[in-house]
């Protein structure tokens, strides 16, 4: 069928409508005269432009906001009537690109995660009884708090310089033991423990030069106090015991205690026993004292003597002693036989007496 060419005024008639709806194909273009609207694929155009299918463009441009599903794009925002935006990229490495993100009070901005509230915390929450991992290793420049336990698998290390100092404000429920024996040091000749309490101590050396090391203790209860260079016992009446094994003793100095013996371990050294003021040594018991013994030429050389020298003689049978010149008899020259020298005036009475 033909169509006619159609004149000036009967066009503008028709394009100007009168308030008549016009459809082309029925609704492939439909204008809504009435409601100033066009539609595409509808008769019932709902806004401006109401386009039913797909809708492809180079390039969009609006000077309000638009509207795309739950979407609502104004400005800078992008806002959903719905409770949350997902952002789903597609491919095996798929990344969302973006220099800056703004999440309620977070930053993310290349590898930094900040809060953009004055003092504001970031909280990490996992759902339920979830973890929190960190594959990787983490640096922590400020303070780190823990409210619960903390369990390390691997070595710890606390403080890296010599002016760092470790604090503990609760309690040690473990033993603590070095990682390789007679190795590590508690403490330093500059740096020393005021007080060690302790109920029972075995080790190879104490080193106090100041302060105290107290309470050592084999049956539960403290028995004594090291405070300086004095040992004293912290029940009243109670014995201090040095307790050996085996053959070994008690060494003070070059004095060496083995079981009822005194032992000078220093070759050819005096031992010495000093009062002061009116002083003097006593011998307490109802027995007696052994000095040594020994003959004549077992006596020590005159260079080894010394004046008071005591000794018994197994030849003379008397005590002697050294006066600073020679050996003699306790009783003095005349004061005093010989076993020998009494049997020969026995002998002698006997044989005047007849």
């Amino acid at each position: 069928m033909a169509v006619g060419r159609i004149s000036g005024p009967l066009l503008k008639d028709n394009l100007l409508r009168n308030g008549q709806n016009l459809a082309f194909e029925t609704n492939l273009l439909y204008l809504d005269v009435v409601n100033s609207r066009v539609g595409i694929n509808t008769a019932t155009p709902t806004n401006d432009l109401s386009v039913n299918g797909t809708t492809r463009t180079t390039n969009l441009y609006t000077s309000g906001s638009a509207s795309l599903g739950l979407l609502t794009f104004s400005g800078s925002t992008i806002s959903s009537i719905n409770s949350s935006i997902t952002f789903t990229p597609s491919g095996p490495n798929a990344t969302i690109y973006q220099g800056t993100a703004l999440v309620g009070n977070l930053s993310l901005t290349g590898n930094t995660l900040a809060s953009t509230n004055t003092n504001g915390a970031i909280n990490i929450v996992a759902n339920g009884t979830g973890a929190i991992n960190l594959n990787s290793d983490v640096l922590v420049t400020g303070n780190l708090h823990a409210t619960g336990t903390i369990t390390a698998d691997g070595n710890i290390q606390l403080g890296d310089m010599p002016t760092d100092t470790i604090t503990f404000a609760g309690e040690v429920s473990s033993n603590i033991l070095p990682a390789t024996t007679n190795t590590y040091t508690l403490g330093s000749n500059l740096l020393r423990w005021k007080n060690v309490y302790s109920q029972n101590v075995n080790t190879t050396n104490i080193n106090a030069t100041t302060g105290n090391v107290s309470s050592f203790s084999t049956t539960g209860t403290p028995s004594i106090t090291i405070s300086g260079n004095t040992i004293s016992a912290n029940t009243s009446n109670v014995d201090i015991n040095f307790t050996t094994s085996g053959t070994s003793g008690v060494a003070l100095g070059n004095l060496k205690f083995t079981t009822g013996s005194v032992t000078n371990t220093a070759n050819n050294a005096v031992t010495q026993l000093t009062s002061t003021g009116n002083g003097y040594f006593q011998f307490a018991g109802t027995y007696g004292v052994v000095v040594p013994v020994g003959n004549t030429a077992q006596r020590p050389a005159f260079a080894n003597s010394t004046t008071g020298m005591l000794r018994f003689s197994t030849d003379n049978q008397y005590v002697e002693v050294y006066n600073g010149i020679s050996w003699t008899s306790v009783a003095g020259l005349s004061s005093g036989v010989t076993v020998a020298q009494a049997s020969d005036v026995a002998l002698g009475v006997v044989i005047s007496l007849g």
